[in-house]
């Protein structure tokens, strides 16, 4: 048995003091600001590759600051995250199943039409059979997997040890 041990990534991240964190629209500071969450996404959440890296955040701030608040508030809003994707994997899902039984009914009409017809709308009913098809196939090898591949990064955030260091 051989004894994987995760690697273990630090993210930083230095603030001036807590409201940097969160949006200005929020009154109640539990939204993290779009600035945070576009660095996350863009260096963490959206990677196209499969890690097995385990996370710390580590937030350095200049000011004193609530740190059960800033550590539910920055679970919660991977964990949020990753909810809205799981309604976009669900939705996702129940399309590339209607394509799929759209494209293999149309297949079937095809099928049944082109034993005693030769004409241009037969043809045409194949090319939207072999659409429906490929689409259904698209969304199964492509749109979902990278969706699930990032609903699995935001989790690791989620679960993401969060240190705050003061500078005082």
């Amino acid at each position: 048995m051989i004894n994987e041990r995760k690697a273990r990534r630090e993210i930083k991240l230095k603030i001036h003091e807590e409201s940097d964190l969160f949006s200005v629209y929020d009154p109640d500071e539990s939204k993290l600001s779009e600035d945070v969450m576009s660095y996350f996404k863009r260096n963490y959440i959206n990677l196209h590759r499969r890690t097995n890296e385990e996370y710390t955040i580590r937030i350095i701030s200049d000011t004193p600051v609530n740190e059960e608040h800033v550590r539910e508030c920055i679970r919660n809003e991977f964990l949020q995250e990753k909810d809205d994707i799981g309604f976009g994997v669900r939705k996702l899902t129940l399309k590339e199943i209607c394509f799929g039984v759209i494209g293999v009914l149309i297949t079937a009409l095809w099928m049944y039409l082109s034993y005693k017809y030769k004409n241009l709308g037969v043809e045409i009913i194949s090319v939207i059979a072999y659409v429906s098809v490929w689409e259904a196939v698209s969304i199964a090898s492509m749109e979902r997997p990278e969706l699930r591949r990032i609903q699995k990064n935001l989790l690791k955030l989620a679960n993401a040890e969060i240190i705050i260091d003061v500078k005082e």
